[in-house]
């Protein structure tokens, strides 16, 4: 049996009830499941369950159950580490209306260091269930020495007889216990606490009173508990106050500070890590506490009043980690986790992986891609997502497969899902939505040094929120005109120049111009182009912009009408390398012949002075292009591009180029676009602008494109 428990706290985690249903949908799960639920309102079918357990039965489950899952609650890892049983942590975070704060969070960091499992994800689970006897090392909870010789110093037992001790059940109840060489000095004591098993038997010859649980966001509760504060304060009278935290001691130190004048000391929790809780917070915001002491040297930093005592034990990370299990399988299913940033070298191995795993003789119904761990992706790693569908196809024709091999994706954060949805390809990845629900920890991602801003964030989640809703999608519309970076998660890694806002200016100022210049020119040519040849004066052409983001980009029709059927019947120059040698791997990626048949005699004047290009002005309008950028592939060019190979010092991919908007101009067009005899040297134009990009860089640019177009010989065709 499997149990799952998510404590007594009044918040829902319908979270990891998702995930439980989940793997038990998937099959990965095979052992009956037993759940104390809570609060939560959305269960698993075909499970036994509890809203709530009494001690003494939950300690026999576990003793039956062959695993544990449980809420990272200080509660409930203090008592699971009582048994030899196998247990894994999920913590509550606020993101999702699990808690009131994300401590749970830091608590499970801290834990993690100690060697506990933590489960961040339903791909973790998944790990655990498969790896269930990973050794670790049990927990200790020894006397906290330290902070008992600072108290004891403070507050001998000579000068105060008389003390309360407020704390919670389960972590901070153990937590007061770790105190016991100084308040045992002295003699009369009372309790304030929660009333369980555990409290009633440690508790049983003490003077002890039972608080009013839960209390977070409970009022009735809270003004029961500051009634019996102030009854047990006026019979006791006691001359300190000591409490190591949780929201059950506000009302009572509260009384004590400024109706019976005791001594007020505020302990916080050692897995406070980061920041004080809030019952912390509200105390010394009402000036209650005359001594605040902390276990973490950041918070200290941010509370210079407070005290800081360290831990007894320096943390040694000792993170056997789920997150060094890379692939794993599971009956007919197998999970492959990506790393945490998927750019050029990841996106290279992720391949690879994928590749090995396809030719492996095992068959199997479904691969999971778990994007957990991962952050952020580039280009190259929408590339890798590709490959791997494209690889997997072949894979399931070359075996004969009748029905496909399924692929998923679980667990894609906010900034891998907004370049997903922005190249359409959360429409071919199927994204389990049960999973969408995953927990990162709270580090800062080195590739990004510079956070954020606030306001910035704000903008784009307004723009996801209007651009659902009829007619005020159109602010939203509005909004992207200006800045079309707004689609993109702020915290995405992307080129610079995707993010300029002059650089947007400068493009629609443009781009009006253009327009203006095209409505002019469009009459005579629109007139010339129909004389000619049937057939459309425009044409459209579906074209990779952006990571790969499709768009639709315009010209002025310069082939005949059936120009793509006839164009396996020309020979592509770009085949052949720069010494004139056969190079097959270059075929197709960029087709050019500078003698095509299929141009026509208007044609070959329009693009020779560039006017067929016109048009795209009002791509650039739009925002799919820049003025100034790269050359802007076919989809058929993009699906023969390789992560193989490898470009500039910095080893870039062919998909890299994509990391940057394309132009309607670029190196590639001042340096003689139709000169170029390889694929190498239009990567290297395009990483040379990647490189290079600054907006004096563009302006320069922008003066050369002018400057070719009045030039005889300008290359172009």
């Amino acid at each position: 049996m499997i149990l799952v428990t998510v404590g007594t706290e009044q918040y829902t985690f319908n979270s990891l009830m998702d995930w439980i249903g989940l793997l038990l949908k998937e099959g990965m799960i095979e052992e009956e499941v037993f759940i104390q639920y809570g609060a939560s309102t959305r269960l698993p079918d075909d499970v036994k369950i509890s809203k709530v357990v009494p001690e003494g039965q939950f300690k026999q489950l576990i003793s039956r159950s062959s695993a544990v899952i449980a809420h990272c609650g200080e509660g409930s890892t203090l008592l699971l580490e009582e048994f030899d049983k196998p247990y894994i942590l999920v913590p509550r975070t606020v993101k999702f209306h699990e808690h009131v704060d994300d401590h749970q969070l830091e608590l499970a960091e801290d834990l993690e260091n100690q060697g506990v499992l933590v489960a961040r994800s339903p791909a973790d689970l998944v790990k655990f269930l498969k790896l269930i006897t990973m050794p670790r090392s049990p927990l200790s909870f020894n006397e906290d020495q330290e902070l008992c010789e600072y108290l004891s110093d403070r507050y001998p037992s000579q000068d105060y007889q008389k003390l309360l001790l407020v704390c919670s059940s389960g972590g901070h109840f153990k937590g007061m216990q770790g105190l016991r060489e100084y308040w045992q000095t002295i003699p009369q004591r009372t309790w304030i606490t929660f009333k369980t098993g555990t409290t009633q038997a440690e508790l049983s010859t003490e003077n002890a009173f039972w608080a009013y649980s839960p209390t977070n966001r409970n009022v009735p509760n809270f003004i029961r508990n500051l009634y019996l504060a102030i009854n047990v304060l006026r019979k006791e009278r006691p001359q300190l106050v000591m409490s190591t935290g949780a929201g059950v001691a506000a009302p009572f130190l509260l009384a004590a500070k400024y109706l019976f004048k005791s001594k007020v000391v505020f302990i916080e929790s050692k897995t406070r890590i980061r920041d004080l809780s809030l019952s912390a917070k509200l105390l010394r915001s009402c000036k209650a506490l005359d001594l605040l002491i902390v276990r973490s040297e950041d918070i200290v930093r941010l509370y210079p009043e407070a005290v800081y005592i360290p831990t007894n034990h320096e943390h040694q990370s000792l993170r056997f980690g789920l997150n060094d299990v890379q692939i794993i399988n599971f009956n007919d299913t197998v999970l492959i986790s990506t790393p945490r940033n998927i750019f050029n070298a990841e996106a290279r191995k992720l391949k690879e992986d994928f590749r090995q795993l396809c030719q492996d003789e095992e068959s199997f119904r479904k691969i999971i891609i778990d994007m957990s761990h991962t952050e952020f992706m580039d280009s190259s790693g929408v590339g890798a997502l590709v490959s791997c569908l494209k690889t997997l196809r072949q894979s399931d024709i070359q075996s004969g497969k009748l029905e496909p091999t399924e692929l998923v994706l679980w667990s894609v954060n906010a900034q891998v899902l907004s370049v997903l949805k922005m190249t359409n390809l959360d429409h071919i990845f199927y994204i389990e939505p049960a999973t969408r629900t995953n927990r990162a920890p709270r580090h800062k991602n080195e590739r990004s040094p510079n956070k954020p801003n606030p306001f910035s964030k704000i903008l784009h989640r307004l723009y996801g929120f209007l651009i659902g809703i009829p007619i005020l999608c159109a602010i939203a519309y509005v909004m992207y005109f200006f800045y079309p970076a707004i689609e993109l998660d702020p915290s995405l890694p992307v080129h610079p120049s995707v993010r300029s806002f002059p650089k947007r200016i400068i493009d629609i100022f443009g781009a009006l111009v253009g327009l203006s210049f095209t409505a002019i020119l469009f009459v005579p040519i629109a007139i010339a182009i129909k004389l000619e040849s049937r057939g459309s004066i425009l044409f459209k052409q579906k074209r990779a912009g952006l990571m790969s983001k499709p768009f639709g980009i315009w010209k002025f029709r310069s082939m005949v009408k059936n120009a793509e059927m006839l164009k396996q019947k020309v020979t592509n120059e770009i085949a052949n390398s720069t010494d004139g040698t056969p190079k097959n791997s270059d075929s197709g990626k960029f087709f050019k012949n500078s003698n095509d048949p299929r141009i026509t005699k208007v044609g070959k004047f329009l693009r020779k002075t560039s006017l067929d290009e016109f048009p795209q002005f009002w791509n650039i309008l739009t925002g799919d292009m820049s003025l100034i950028g790269t050359r802007p592939p076919t989809f058929g060019e993009v699906g023969l591009y390789e992560l193989e190979n490898e470009y500039t010092d910095e080893k870039m991919t062919e998909w890299s180029r994509l990391d940057v908007k394309p132009g309607l101009s670029g190196v590639w067009q001042v340096s003689g676009r139709s000169t170029v005899r390889s694929f190498e040297e239009v990567m290297g134009f395009d990483l040379t602008y990647k490189r290079n990009w600054s907006l004096k860089y563009d302006l320069w640019l922008i003066w050369r494109t002018i400057a070719v177009l009045f030039e005889r010989n300008n290359g172009a065709v």
